[in-house]
C-alpha cells in the first residue's frame, strides 16, 4: 500500500508539473506576438518548444511506469506556482522579461518542491534535476538579457 500511495503521489506531483509546463507555454505562446521581429522571438520560441520537451519527458515517464491518471489530484505543487506567479507579479511592476522570470522562478520553486519529496537514487530524480537545471540555465540567459551592457571606458 506504501508504494501505490507513493505512486499516486509522484503521479499527482508529474500531472502538476506538466500543467505548469502547459501553463507556461500558454503564456509564451501569447507574447510571441509582442517579440515577433524582435530579439526575443527566437528566445520565445525556444521556451515554447522546451515545454513541450518536458512534458513530452514527462508523459515518456509515466507511460513507461505504467501509471495512469491517479484517481484524484491534489495539485498541491500547481497552486504552489500559481500563489508563487501571484505573489511576484504584485510585488513588482512587470515588463515582458521580469514576467518571464518570475514565470521561471515559480517553475524552479515548483521543481525544488517535489525532487525534495523524492527518495535519493530515484529514478525521476536524475530527469527533474535535469529540466531544473534548464530552467536555471534559461532564468540566467533572461537576467542577463534585463542587464544593460557595461559600458567600456577607454582612458
Amino acid at each position: 500500500m506504501h508504494n501505490t500511495r507513493n505512486k499516486i503521489r509522484e503521479m499527482e506531483a508529474l500531472n502538476d508539473l506538466i500543467q505548469i509546463h502547459t501553463d507556461k507555454i500558454e503564456m509564451y505562446e501569447k507574447c510571441k506576438q509582442y517579440c515577433a521581429g524582435c530579439y526575443l522571438a527566437e528566445f520565445v520560441e525556444d521556451m515554447v518548444q522546451q515545454g513541450h520537451y518536458c512534458i513530452w519527458l514527462m508523459n515518456a515517464y509515466l507511460r513507461n511506469t505504467n501509471a495512469g491518471q491517479p484517481d484524484f489530484v491534489n495539485r498541491g505543487v500547481y497552486h504552489t506556482w500559481l500563489d508563487l506567479r501571484a505573489l511576484y507579479a504584485l510585488h513588482k511592476t512587470t515588463g515582458l522579461l521580469a514576467a518571464f522570470e518570475f514565470n521561471e522562478d515559480a517553475t524552479i520553486r515548483a521543481y525544488e518542491i517535489v525532487l525534495a519529496e523524492l527518495a535519493p537514487g530515484h529514478e525521476l530524480k536524475q530527469l527533474l534535476q535535469h529540466q531544473k537545471q534548464i530552467l536555471i540555465n534559461n532564468q540566467r540567459h533572461i537576467r542577463l538579457i534585463q542587464e544593460p551592457p557595461e559600458q567600456c571606458l577607454y582612458p
